[in-house]
């Protein structure tokens, strides 16, 4: 696939043309205006299916672990940490 730069009066003139190499995945047209790039035309992305709630329940399984010495099942707190910061607020 090549990249086509075009001025933005080329590209209004040809824009059906253009968008139809696009279309057939031949080209991606950068469009100028005084030289700089102002947007980009490209194929669409290829689109995954979107797959179903049980496909991503548990698809973080085994992505994550705990620091050393880390217990989740332990409190967060001590309980007179929790009670400081309960006086805290108030």
């Amino acid at each position: 696939m090549s990249t086509k730069q075009l001025s933005l009066g080329s590209f209004a003139a040809h824009c059906i043309d253009e968008i139809k190499a696009v279309e057939h995945g031949d080209t991606i047209i950068e469009i100028l205006n005084s030289g700089k790039v102002v947007a980009v035309l490209s194929p669409p992305l290829e689109e995954e299916p979107a797959g179903t709630l049980a496909d991503w329940i548990g698809s973080g399984v085994g992505t994550m672990s705990y620091g050393p010495d880390y217990d989740p099942d332990e409190p967060a707190f001590a309980p007179e940490e929790w009670e400081a910061f309960q006086e805290a607020k108030k």
